[in-house]
């Protein structure tokens, strides 16, 4: 193993070093050892002792359960790696720790030597942490027998992200957990890695998505983002930011006047002033206090764009089904800004049909379809990790409610989501 000037190098302190060594001698880590992009040097602290059995451990002072690991073959096996092979940034490796993710990944990466301490027992005379280490990591709520696990994953999610460890360069870019920029408002956020499909192209009846089939890269590259954010919002949604739309943020609700009753003109009047938003009339018939009236959508987008400088995007307004997950305005507008890379522009809510049942929307189909349930509670709905495959969220949604009430739900749940600033 050559070790180069920008080598990365982890060492490790263990009672079993062959464990280490065994992870590091196969796939990716061999081979970057072979070529000095990484070193890994195993300790083993029993080597540290000063009797004939090796001993490492000891009771704990006040009785207890277990045996502790003793301090002084620890730190005579830190001190000796560090007159050997230069100082080190040191991390104990220990349940009670700050949990280790993709950002300490990215941080310790910039580190050119870690040692990586691995308990066993009850742990390690504390006096180490206290006097020895630069930190504690952990890599979940959860207790193992010992930390070498725990500095295996540590090694081969920092080693991965320095530079020729992994063929392609590229692999990083959209991997699950990947950071993203953004201004204060949005951001991108943390995201899963889209789902991925090889040949064949259809398997016991599954067929892969059609985009990824059809050579259009700008399309499959907008596919993979809308993807993994879905994926993020079914699977771990605590992941994705709490970001807010700007004070005063241009919102239209567009209401086709074809399904809007006589008696609802008031109403929907009333429901626009109360969400802030401003209303439009879309149709062949004027609907009575409504500021705008455009004869179908297209001509609505296309009048927004000339007034706010941007092309608004149109989301559809339905209900949802009753075994079917809510759709959220949080989640549609977080997984359309996130495959678009930037924040929301103005925004146009269609309480209407799809245009196969309104002319209206003929020449003009929402981006995105909300399904909305007036009656449930807020918040993640769980039935949205369960599905066996992406909720599609351009598929057209029934409108179960007159246009008012699924209008009043628009904004009452813009506002129960965090969208808007009080």
């Amino acid at each position: 193993m050559e070790v180069v000037d920008d080598t990365l190098e982890f060492e490790v302190f263990t009672i079993f070093p062959a464990v280490i060594e065994a992870f590091v001698a196969a796939g990716i880590m061999a081979r970057a050892i072979e070529r000095g992009l990484v070193a890994v040097h195993s300790t083993d602290l029993r080597e540290f002792t000063d009797d004939r059995h090796r001993t490492v451990d000891d009771a704990p002072f006040g009785g207890g359960a277990g045996m502790v690991i003793k301090p002084e073959p620890v730190a005579a096996a830190l001190e000796s790696a560090t007159a050997a092979r230069g100082p080190m940034h040191t991390i104990l490796l220990t349940p009670s720790g700050p949990r280790f993710d993709q950002r300490a990944a990215e941080r310790l990466a910039g580190e050119p030597r870690i040692a990586l301490l691995c308990g066993r027992y009850e742990g390690i005379d504390d006096r180490i942490r206290e006097h020895f280490v630069d930190e504690c990591l952990s890599i979940g709520d959860f207790v193992l027998n010992g930390g070498e696990v725990a500095a295996a994953v540590i090694i081969e999610a920092v080693a991965r992200l320095r530079e020729g460890v992994l063929g392609n360069p590229e692999s990083i870019e959209g991997e699950s957990f990947a950071a993203g920029l953004g201004d204060d408002s949005w951001r991108p956020g943390t995201v899963l890695e889209h789902p991925h499909y090889t040949r064949p192209a259809e398997f016991r009846g599954h067929a892969v998505p059609p985009v990824l089939l059809g050579g259009d890269h700008g399309a499959v590259e907008r596919w993979r983002r809308r993807s993994a954010c879905l994926r993020t919002w079914a699977l771990r949604p605590e992941l994705r930011p709490r970001w807010q739309l700007p004070p005063k943020h241009p919102i239209y609700l567009a209401v086709s006047t074809q399904s809007v009753a006589d008696d609802e003109a008031g109403q929907l009047t009333q429901v626009a002033a109360d969400a802030g938003f401003e209303l439009a009339a879309v149709g062949a018939r004027r609907l009575p206090g409504a500021p705008l009236h455009m004869r179908d959508l297209k001509q609505l987008c296309r009048h927004l764009r000339k007034r706010h400088g941007r092309a608004p995007w149109l989301l559809g307004v339905g209900t949802v089904g009753p075994d079917e997950p809510e759709r959220g305005p949080r989640l549609i507008l977080d997984v359309l800004a996130f495959e678009a890379g930037e924040p929301p522009p103005p925004l146009i809510f269609w309480v209407g049909c799809s245009g196969l049942d309104d002319p209206a929307a003929a020449k003009r189909s929402p981006q995105a379809w909300l399904a909305l349930d007036p009656g449930r509670p807020r918040g993640h709905d769980p039935r949205l990790a369960l599905a066996s495959a992406l909720i599609d969220i351009s598929q057209p949604q029934p409108a179960r409610l007159p246009v008012a009430p699924l209008a009043r739900a628009v904004g009452l749940a813009l506002r129960a989501e965090g969208l808007l600033q009080p």
